[in-house]
């Protein structure tokens, strides 16, 4: 989702107004978990652990676990300047990068974040221009390098506004909504994994989050353009 407003006001407003939008939207969901011991004991616990998920579900993630205040990347870019004015407004410690212009500062910053007593970091995996539902592989690096766990976690709900022209199909919550969040059993990415070995982390990363996407879409009656497509191409390629 593109949103290019360079105003320094109007970028503080348009934060304002989404905190107070989503607060409402909090109070009136009712959320539910799929392997909600996996958020009590890595996400809420005590462990260090990097937090992978899509780029359309970050808005929603943003606000709810802002009070953990996780190092989050955000893209260096101008399109990346509400999102990061937002996440700082909901307790989110961003870093500034992207996989195309200083990425490699962001993902240093996360892992300085990390060695220095951060617990968690955070960011989109096919972020921040997709494709969408493909994964980067910026979040297995991070979670190798610094030992942390590797945690997926997606979301869906059976109401939501969806950015249907935006390339990630960006949702948000409506009011009143049942919202169902997941998360996968987290693990540590191979020290030692390289080349062959690496790119088959990512991949199996990016599997495991599409199949919760689509098991939580499903579940809530949600359609996701992007999802189909991928889960089409990869069951050709199998």
């Amino acid at each position: 989702m593109k949103i290019r407003i360079s105003n320094r006001y109007a970028v503080g407003f348009l934060s304002y107004l989404a905190i107070s939008v989503l607060r409402v939207i909090l109070f009136t969901s009712r959320v539910h978990y799929i392997n909600k011991r996996y958020i009590d004991e890595f996400l809420l616990g005590d462990k260090q652990v990097v937090v992978a998920t899509w780029h359309r579900c970050a808005i929603y993630f943003l606000f709810k676990y802002g009070f953990l205040h996780p190092m989050v990347l955000f893209s260096a870019s101008k399109d990346g300047d509400l999102l990061a004015d937002f996440a700082k407004r909901v307790g989110i410690i961003p870093a500034r990068g992207s996989s195309t212009r200083g990425g490699k500062g962001g993902s240093e910053q996360m892992l300085e974040f990390l060695r220095t007593g951060g617990r968690v970091v955070a960011t989109v995996a096919d972020g921040p221009q997709g494709p969408a539902l493909r994964a980067k592989p910026g979040l297995v690096r991070i979670a190798q390098k610094s030992g942390a766990y590797l945690l997926p976690m997606t979301w869906s709900a059976d109401k939501v506004w969806m950015f249907a022209k935006a390339w990630d199909k960006m949702i948000i919550p409506r009011p009143f909504s049942r919202i169902l969040i997941c998360a996968s059993e987290p693990y540590l990415v191979p020290k030692e994994a390289d080349g062959e070995e690496f790119d088959n982390c990512v991949k199996a990363m990016e599997r495991t989050l599409n199949v919760m996407t689509r098991d939580v879409d499903a579940m809530v009656n949600h359609h996701d353009p992007n999802l189909d497509l991928i889960l089409r191409e990869d069951d050709r390629g199998a």
